[in-house]
């Protein structure tokens, strides 16, 4: 027969209390819990904030007085002891944009942070920037990204025998671009001694600015197809001209490009013998097909 006695009041009372209690202890945890997570989150969104806005420099934004921008950068690299690396490029340009996400990556930033002071340059819509590049006795950009290593203190572009490679940024390894950079930022005095001997000559000198001045002339006149391109605005004739002059002031830029490096190297090389009857390249080139 089965017991039919009630338990105590007592008994009762207490399993209630317990009960009571460990539900609070529940509660609590499950409250501590939830604002432990809250401040977790809240701080790792305030470090990505925070590393994103460290990373700010390394962005083509606009900016009212980029020439001001790479002379305050030169001021830095100076106080710094480092190079001045400035970089024009454009957010509508691929190679560009690649370059800035191989300069983020973690292979590459402790050597940028080592051995220079950075900029990004925009050249927005192929905008003149000769102040800028003529500031380290370089013509023009001819391409974007245009990457320029100075030693701060005398302005000497160290890399202008190399420069033509970064045209194509995007695609290059980024091994390259550490080993690239690495080398260029353990230059010895001797070897920056050598680099800041280079002199072009008072032809090559008008003949860079008089080509320099129709590259940008070109650049103009591509200026508004490349908005109306970005925008998706471009139809029929109308693009099909605009990607054949960009053909056409490519190819005019890269020799351009090809002919200043040839004689850059040949001039700093010109205690070579095998080089010493080398000539500069002083190409004539015609008009443009649409002028």
């Amino acid at each position: 027969m089965k017991s039919t006695a009630q338990p105590p009041v007592l008994f009762l009372l207490t399993a209630r209390l317990l009960t009571a209690r460990l539900l609070s202890a529940r509660l609590l945890t499950v409250m501590v819990i939830t604002v432990l997570s809250s401040l977790l989150f809240a701080t790792s969104t305030m470090a990505a904030n925070s590393k994103s806005s460290d990373k700010s420099t390394l962005s083509y934004a606009p900016s009212e007085s980029p020439l001001q921008d790479v002379i305050d950068a030169q001021e830095k690299a100076k106080n710094n002891d480092t190079l001045l690396l400035v970089v024009l490029g454009a957010k509508w340009c691929h190679d560009s944009t690649g370059l800035a996400s191989h300069f983020e990556s973690e292979a590459l930033q402790p050597i940028l942070e080592k051995y220079y002071t950075t900029l990004l340059v925009d050249v927005g819509l192929l905008e003149d920037r000769r102040n800028i590049t003529r500031r380290f006795d370089y013509p023009i950009y001819y391409a974007t990204p245009t990457v320029m290593i100075v030693e701060p203190n005398t302005g000497t572009l160290l890399n202008r025998a190399s420069m033509a490679r970064w045209a194509h940024a995007d695609s290059i390894p980024l091994i390259d671009y550490v080993e690239y950079f690495t080398a260029h930022g353990e230059l010895s005095e001797q070897e920056i001694a050598v680099l800041q001997s280079y002199t072009p000559t008072p032809e090559e000198m008008s003949y860079n600015a008089q080509y320099a001045a129709r590259l940008q002339a070109a650049y103009k006149a591509l200026s508004p197809l490349l908005k109306d391109d970005i925008n998706g605005d471009l139809e029929g004739d109308t693009a099909d001209n605009f990607y054949a002059m960009w053909r056409e002031v490519r190819q005019f830029r890269a020799t351009l490009q090809k002919e200043l490096m040839e004689r850059t190297q040949a001039q700093l090389d010109k205690g070579d013998v095998s080089l010493e009857t080398k000539k500069a390249t002083l190409t004539e080139h015609g008009p443009f097909s649409w002028q």
